[in-house]
């Protein structure tokens, strides 16, 4: 997509160029030819900045634009942002090109894991390319927005939004810029773990970016080699891609993108045994992320330090944990949570290979904190969902009784005035006095009583739904206190075997009762299985539960189906793994294998709602 804007800026350039001095065409046209270097693009762009009382609005817009890009191949997004802001206030009264400066900004914010400002600035672009009837712009701005929902990890809305993308793009636009879609869905398979579909994608939009070997045609290079990576079928053509790739940035002076390609390299020598050769470009990708600051040095740390833990390299493994929770403190490289959850799993192998129990037991902590913080916002995130469906469908029920009332208000205004034209009649025609009073008043009995009937039926709806809903708290209620008390009393038998380990523990330092204390730790644990007590207090909330699931998902085995249970009810890691006997790692673990077995993949809040829904 930068390659695509970065080419058309600089052919709408072209004229209004011609009509300048030729030192700015001069200026203009080494500028062009160095558009792959950065840092010689940088050099003639403020050159050409210089004569701006010689340039056209659109023009300077233009260039800043262009100088922003420069600053993202660097990995300099600050920078970047200021100057794409800049080109904003020269292309304000002009909306196709404004749009186009939105655009390039909302990039910019993706490319730094800012979401939220990129979809606002893509909407902006979007808004700005409909005043110009720009509808190939509009496309390319939906795709934008798709982008950002995959890295945001909504699939549902990255689906929509690239589906309109290319609905508009295959009738609107150019072939390339179709194909950058396409890669984009490419993208979003290949972040579902549909390893297979999205390198089929890749390889049809490869050619077509092939043709002038952009950013965008190495930058594919990298996910497409990762897909042959997991899928196992071909190594050497992901490592024939990435050398390729690592080349081109390394020529380019695009450094992330070079570190990058360096670390998937890493992994492919890993899988094909070239130990050496694995190490030297993890070191090269580890260091140079480190130097420029990019975001994801710790992704690359936490490969890295995986490798150094496999090799029983645990003297660098702590020097590289040391530098990545020193680096922590600078904003650039603070770690998310995902991100601290993978780097604390290896942090605990590193210490407890170097006999640093306090380090690695702080460092459990950290993790299983963290692992706890993610299923609170979950569950918490969920209870708002739940919530506000409940108070949608309370003010429909109020909107529904709202809409017949005014109905019958109207209805009898309109019978009000019916009765008055009668009267006013019955002073013409006296002959028919009698009847005309008569029926009036029949018709105003009667739409008193229909008023009446409809208020008490109202009325009625009103206390019939009050009554259940008084009935359903008191349920809930009755049901919290009956689960609150069973915890507390797996709780209590948990502490206590938490105490009697703890007691066994601290024998530890007579080796000759190593062997008893093994034996009856094991008996001790063995004796605590609550799986028996829990699948029947279960069948008594939830006795569909199992069958649908079994159904639904035959290949599941009858753990699997236990698993699921404990789910539903929304118990933490750590009592899931005091029933089951099992680590919390084991825990995040099997909920990844599960998934994967329904065919979820990563989809982690589809699969909460799979297991929310049924009954």
């Amino acid at each position: 997509m930068k390659t695509k804007l970065l080419t058309t800026l600089l052919l709408l350039l072209y004229f209004n160029i011609q009509s300048q001095s030729p030192e700015i065409s001069k200026l203009h046209q080494k500028m062009e030819s160095n558009v792959r270097n950065p840092d010689s693009a940088k050099f003639y762009l403020r050159q050409l900045l210089k004569h701006k009382p010689e340039l056209h609005d659109t023009t300077i817009g233009k260039y800043y634009s262009v100088l922003g890009i420069q600053y993202n191949k660097l990995a300099v997004p600050d920078s970047a942002e200021y100057y794409m802001k800049k080109a904003l206030e020269y292309t304000a009264l002009y909306p196709s090109k404004h749009g186009e400066m939105y655009l390039n900004l909302a990039i910019n914010y993706r490319i730094g894991s800012r979401y939220e400002e990129s979809l606002e600035a893509s909407e902006k672009a979007i808004e700005q390319f409909h005043k110009a009837g720009n509808l190939e712009g509009v496309g390319q701005a939906y795709g934008e927005m798709g982008s950002n929902y995959n890295y945001m990890m909504n699939s549902e809305k990255a689906l929509e939004y690239l589906k309109k993308s290319i609905a508009i793009l295959s009738q609107y636009g150019s072939e390339r810029e179709l194909s950058v879609v396409k890669q984009k869905l490419a993208n979003l398979y290949y972040n579902n773990e549909d390893f297979k579909f999205a390198r089929e994608l890749y390889e049809e939009v490869l050619p077509v970016f092939a043709k002038e070997k952009g950013t965008n045609y190495y930058v594919t290079l990298l996910t497409y080699a990762d897909c042959l990576l997991q899928l196992e079928e071909n190594y050497k053509g992901a490592e024939e891609a990435l050398k390729e790739a690592e080349n081109a940035f390394r020529k380019m002076n695009q450094k992330e993108y070079m570190w990058i390609a360096m670390g998937n390299l890493a992994q492919v020598y890993v899988a094909t045994g070239q130990t050496q050769q694995a190490q030297k470009a993890f070191e090269g990708a580890y260091e140079g992320m480190y130097q420029i600051s990019s975001p994801r040095f710790l992704e690359t740390s936490v490969r890295y330090l995986d490798f150094l833990n496999s090799q029983k390299q645990y003297t660098k493994a702590l020097n590289l944990i040391e530098r990545v929770m020193t680096s922590a403190k600078k904003a650039r490289l603070k770690m998310n949570t995902d991100n601290e959850i993978d780097f604390l799993k290896q942090a605990v192998i590193t210490y407890g290979q170097n006999g640093m129990a306090e380090n690695s037991l702080e460092a459990f902590e950290r993790l299983d904190f963290l692992q706890d913080s993610l299923n609170t916002a979950l569950n918490h995130a969920k209870a708002l969902e739940m919530q506000e469906a409940y108070q949608n469908d309370l003010q429909r029920e109020r909107n529904l009784v709202l809409k017949r009332n005014n109905e019958l208000l109207t209805e009898n205004n309109a019978k009000k005035d019916n009765i008055l034209m009668l009267g006013v009649l019955s002073f013409i025609l006296l002959l028919a006095i009698g009847l005309v009073l008569y029926s009036s008043n029949r018709n105003k009995l009667k739409l008193q009583k229909e008023l009446v009937a409809s208020l008490e039926t109202s009325k009625n709806v009103l206390e019939e739904k009050n009554k259940l809903e008084g009935e359903l708290r008191l349920e809930r209620e009755r049901i919290l206190e009956n689960k609150e008390r069973e915890l507390v009393q797996v709780s209590m038998e948990m502490s206590n075997l938490q105490n009697k380990i703890i007691e066994l523990i601290d024998t530890r330092d007579n080796p000759e009762s190593s062997t008893a204390l093994a034996k009856e730790l094991k008996n001790l644990l063995g004796q605590n299985n609550y799986w028996k007590y829990f699948k029947g207090k279960f069948i008594e909330v939830h006795p569909a539960f199992a069958l649908q699931l079994a159904e639904m998902f035959p290949n599941l085995s009858e753990n699997d189906v236990a698993f699921c249970c404990m789910l539903k009810l929304q118990l933490s890691e750590k009592e899931i793994a005091a029933l089951m006997g099992i680590s919390t790692d084991q825990v995040e673990v099997k909920k990844t294998t599960l998934r994967r077995k329904i065919g979820m993949g990563d989809d982690i809040l589809g699969f909460e709602k799979l297991i929310d829904h049924l009954e």
